[in-house]
Formats: structure tokens, sequence, C-alpha cells
């Protein structure tokens, strides 16, 4: 495991640093990093709710990409901000 350890220290790192820039939310960078990981694997082959497959329509791919953006976006953000609203809804 430690090994993998070393895989993220620089991804940690540059969420901290963008926590003491005040562009990311404050709390723990893994449990941030965890956090968006686990969101955009909502509808990839490995989701335990919903996979999703080539054969689904270009549109319905671009508006869950804006809708995990957007969510991301959510929360990450510092101080509250909101992000955009998403673009292309059902």
């Amino acid at each position: 495991m430690a090994g993998a350890d070393r895989l993220d220290d620089a991804k940690l790192r540059a969420i901290a640093d963008a926590q003491a820039a005040g562009l990311v939310r404050a709390g723990d960078p893994f449990d941030l990093m965890a956090m968006v990981i686990a969101m955009s694997m909502a509808w990839s082959p490995v989701s335990n709710v919903y996979a999703a497959t080539e054969a689904e329509p270009a549109e319905v791919h671009d508006r869950r990409r804006a809708l995990l953006r957007e969510c991301v976006q959510s929360v990450i953000a510092p101080g509250g901000q909101e992000p955009g609203p998403v673009t292309a809804r059902r």
C-alpha cells in the first residue's frame, strides 16, 4: 500500500495547495479526492448503480458529463460558491 500512497502524493499536494490558495473547500485532501473519484465512477462499467454503454446517445453522455462537472464543482467549491446551471437537462 505504501507505493499506492506515493502515487497519490502529488495529487494530494495539489489539492492542499489549491485549498491554501482558497480555490478548493477545506477538508481532508484525501477525502475530497476520494469523493470526486467516486462521483466520476457513477456510470462506469464498474458502477453498482448503472453501467453506461457506447450504445447510448451522445446527448445522454454529454448530459451526464455536464451534471458530473457541476456536482464536482459544487463539492469542491470554497465558501459555498455555486457552479453554473446544468446546461443539458432531460
